[in-house]
C-alpha cells in the first residue's frame, strides 16, 4: 500500500505552507486522496508531481552575443 501522509507532512517535506496545499486542492492542482473527511497525499504520487514542475535550462544565454 501507499504510504500517506497528512497536509502537515507534506508542507514539512516539500517546504509549502498548508494555505498554499489547501489552495492547490481546492483548484486541483496537486494529487490528493479523500478519505471521508480526510485529505491525505501519497508520498509517490506528490514525488512525481514535484518531478514534474521541474524546469529545463537549455544553455546559457547570460553570456551568449
Amino acid at each position: 500500500m501507499a504510504q500517506l501522509i497528512s497536509k502537515k507532512e507534506l508542507s514539512e517535506m516539500i517546504g509549502l505552507k498548508e494555505a498554499t496545499i489547501s489552495k492547490y486542492i481546492c483548484e486541483k492542482k496537486i494529487p490528493y486522496i479523500k478519505l471521508g473527511s480526510r485529505v491525505l497525499f501519497s508520498v509517490a504520487d506528490i514525488e512525481k508531481w514535484v518531478k514534474s514542475k521541474a524546469v529545463s535550462v537549455i544553455g546559457n544565454k547570460a553570456g551568449a552575443r
